[in-house]
């Protein structure tokens, strides 16, 4: 097999290879369907390389997922800038749900199967927990409330309404964060 990276920092280069083919394979196969045999196809390298470089299936959707997340976070950052409040967190809902769902590769991640297999782990992160603190304005040892919002937000994706519809809940997801119905039990 001839040598498929040339120059640079081949480790990283490799990884970052192996990274982009295996959102792309997803992106157009499913998360379902996606293989460490289809991506070494692909990637025109063998399976040997991909562990060595990237890991296995579990790894590489991980890497995935978080390459792609990266700028979905940088860009509901930038539409909560300078506010706060309710207004901020309406924001971020809305800003989240709409540029998660037009992200080709996350939302083979939101298909149904996924989303349900996926749930307790997302909810299980103190990543994620911290991370929808931070985007919807609230204490980040509120986990009851960043739970609540992420519970939310999973649940528009899995069972989409209709514009109106969603503008109410988002209302009622903003309620139950800011005026106690979500962080009135602290303990998990």
């Amino acid at each position: 097999m001839a040598d498929w990276l040339v120059g640079g920092d081949r480790r990283d280069a490799a990884r970052r290879r192996l990274v982009s083919q295996a959102a792309a394979l997803i992106a157009s196969r499913g998360l379902d369907a996606f293989s460490v045999e289809e991506l070494a196809a692909r990637a025109h390298c063998s399976r040997a390389t991909i562990y060595r470089h990237a890991g296995g299936r579990a790894q590489l959707i991980e890497a995935v997922l978080s390459a792609t997340a990266a700028p979905v976070l940088d860009s509901i950052r930038a539409a909560v800038a300078g506010t706060t409040g309710e207004e901020r967190a309406r924001i971020a809902i809305i800003a989240a749900v709409g540029a998660l769902r037009a992200d080709r590769v996350i939302r083979q991640f939101l298909r149904p199967g996924s989303l349900v297999a996926t749930t307790p782990m997302v909810l299980a992160s103190p990543t994620v927990s911290a991370v929808a603190a931070e985007l919807i304005g609230i204490d980040p040892d509120d986990v009851v409330a960043a739970r609540f919002a992420i519970r939310s937000v999973l649940t528009m994706l899995l069972w989409p309404a209709a514009p109106e519809e969603e503008t109410a809940l988002v209302d009622s997801i903003i309620a139950g964060i800011f005026r106690g119905g979500a962080s009135g039990a602290r303990e998990m």
